[in-house]
């Protein structure tokens, strides 16, 4: 090639890059969502109230993204989600277009230091909450084990779903710090299975979540047809004034504190995340619509229309809380694995 066919190649070349340059540094954040389709990851199966506030933010958040881009909901089940967790750390894109919705419990499971974590919470750029989520222990009303106390005085028989999801942990925690006698059967699918197995007379009591009362079996509470023996979270639910929660138990200041490490699963509940190192700008501009989002009357009008517990946190507020979360002197984290252990 010619010297100065050469030089006018090369020229072209830099004024393309020059160019390229520019309009990137040129994108706002704003431009950048516009005409792009986002995926949402949820680290559990379609049905659960996951799936449900997932499909929520599916239909709703596009209203207040710049170009309104379609968001795909993607499930992930695997290792109480972890699995999804680990994805959207190490392996999802980090531009923005890919958010997700883990288990409340995952602060836990780190600060347990589980072998299959490859995450840090910390490190995920945090939305915003729908809810937090108190989880339960409760007994059939054929049960006489009726109350907390009662549960310390006679072994009652508790369905569960597996070995280290929180249906086996807090039932096992409470026998190890309130000195309750259940006696946990493991292997039944989701809440819902542990339901149906209370129901069925398979056992005695089960593992829930208030909002699996309060909007799904609103009758049970009306008829007095279960018995609500512990609130897993760091307070009471004002709707549940007479059930303690599992802080109030333990007889020292290291199991108190085990306890309210535990409790604090209920406060993350629903919610949404980024993967880590998301630029600055997009994670604002998804926080800004995750906040619009929560404030807008269409929306808080379709939750209460499906039913759903409503208690909004912001993203800034939520980084916060998964920060203090994990903020656990050692001896706490020792006596956290500790407890969980076999």
């Amino acid at each position: 090639m010619p010297k100065s066919s050469l030089t006018r190649t090369f020229t072209v070349i830099a004024l393309a890059a020059v160019a390229f340059t520019q309009h990137a540094r040129g994108e706002s954040a704003e431009d950048f969502f516009k005409g792009k389709p986002m995926s949402l990851i949820v680290g559990y199966n379609p049905g659960g109230s996951y799936d449900v506030y997932s499909r929520l933010a599916a239909q709703f958040l596009p209203k207040y993204l710049p170009g309104s881009p379609v968001i795909a909901v993607k499930h992930m089940p695997g290792v109480a989600s972890v699995k999804a967790a680990n994805y959207l750390f190490t392996q999802a894109p980090k531009d923005g277009l890919t958010i997700g919705m883990v288990g409340q419990q995952l602060a836990l499971t780190q600060a347990l230091r589980d072998p299959a974590v490859s995450y840090d919470m910390r490190k995920f750029g945090w939305l915003g909450r729908f809810t937090p989520i108190i989880e339960v222990s409760l007994t059939w009303h054929t049960s006489p084990t009726k109350t907390i106390a009662d549960a310390r005085q006679r072994e009652t028989v508790m369905a569960a779903t597996s070995a280290g999801a929180t249906t086996e942990i807090m039932p096992s925690l409470m026998n190890k710090l309130a000195g309750t006698r259940f006696k946990i059967v493991k292997g039944y699918p989701g809440t819902t299975g542990t339901i149906l197995a209370m129901e069925r007379g398979e056992t005695e009591g089960a593992h829930a979540t208030l909002e699996n009362l309060l909007f799904g079996k609103p009758a049970w509470l009306r008829d007095k047809t279960i018995n609500v023996l512990v609130q897993y979270a760091q307070r009471r639910h004002p709707l549940f004034a007479n059930v303690p929660a599992m802080i109030e138990f333990g007889s020292s200041d290291v199991d108190k504190k085990v306890l309210n490490l535990f409790g604090s699963t209920a406060e993350v509940g629903r919610s949404l995340m980024t993967p880590p190192d998301v630029p600055a700008d997009r994670l604002q501009v998804l926080r800004r619509a995750m906040a619009a989002m929560l404030e807008d009357p269409a929306f808080k009008a379709e939750m209460e229309k499906r039913n759903l517990e409503f208690g909004p946190m912001s993203g800034d507020d939520l980084q916060k809380l998964i920060g203090e979360t994990l903020d656990v002197s050692s001896d706490v984290a020792d006596r956290s694995i500790a407890l969980t252990r076999p």
